[in-house]
């Protein structure tokens, strides 16, 4: 059972917003699985319209309701105003997830500032926007909440080529727990999904070069790449009323990766 706030008018059933649900990926992974499991859902997206009205198609098909909000996550004022609106929408947000997030592959000595400060606006600060906005309104209406950051394996383990996104998920582990401390006695729970090697749109042009797949997947024991709704069932429990005991924690799914 999904996580619904306990406070004079609250809505009647959950209620989550999903920031990066306009992919085939995580985000839509995430949506549906909330939908599923009884939550009316705030659609984030600010590039692919059309994919982001098909998936709510997908959700009202489900009887729940489905609102779209767009902002430029590299920008915080509106990714705070589209936490607002999402909350106005959904009558309150009880369930915040943090997904839309930004790669670049680049070798550290040809990372540019420009390359830093464009993906750690959208990875950190993007973030920190959307969470404080969702913090302060779930405090300030008492009741709790949930609020997953999905972050990375790499929120812990460097790769080549991705300092500045490595970087990024560094931030937002360290940005989570203390988030987590700071929240815990309002009854605000925030928590990290790390994801390992995902089918997603934005590794899956990589993973179909075979050579790639292979060097990708040799070092993760279930030999194969993991799915958005692997993601997704770890964000279902994380935004459940059984978690809540649960703060400042990372659950990790990559298929035994980090333990090779």
């Amino acid at each position: 059972m999904l996580f619904r706030p306990d406070y004079p008018d609250a809505p009647q059933t959950p209620t989550a917003l999903v920031t990066g649900a306009d992919s085939h990926g995580i985000g839509r992974g995430v949506a549906l699985r909330l939908a599923e499991d009884g939550a009316d859902v705030a659609l984030h997206w600010y590039r692919d319209e059309a994919n982001t009205r098909a998936l709510a198609a997908l959700i009202q098909d489900m009887g729940r309701r489905a609102v779209l909000v767009k902002a430029d996550m590299g920008d915080a004022e509106a990714a705070r105003r589209a936490v607002r609106q999402a909350d106005e929408a959904l009558g309150g947000i009880g369930v915040l997830v943090c997904n839309a997030a930004r790669i670049q592959r680049k070798p550290f000595f040809e990372i540019t500032d420009a390359d830093w400060d464009a993906l750690h606006a959208v990875n950190m600060h993007g973030y920190f926007a959307c969470g404080q906005e969702a913090a302060r309104l779930m405090v300030k209406r008492g009741g709790g909440g949930r609020i997953v950051m999905i972050s990375s394996v790499n929120q812990a383990h460097a790769n080549p080529d991705i300092a500045h996104y490595v970087a990024s998920k560094g931030g937002v582990m360290m940005l989570a727990r203390s988030m987590a401390l700071e929240l815990a006695a309002s009854g605000v729970t925030v928590n990290l999904v790390a994801p390992g090697t995902i089918e997603t749109d934005i590794n899956r042009h990589m993973l179909a070069d075979e050579d790639f797949r292979t060097r990708k997947l040799a070092p993760v024991p279930m030999g194969r790449a993991g799915t958005p709704e692997d993601i997704a069932d770890a964000v279902a429990y994380l935004a459940g009323q059984r978690a809540g005991y649960v703060t400042g924690s990372t659950i990790t799914v990559d298929g035994g990766l980090t333990i090779s």
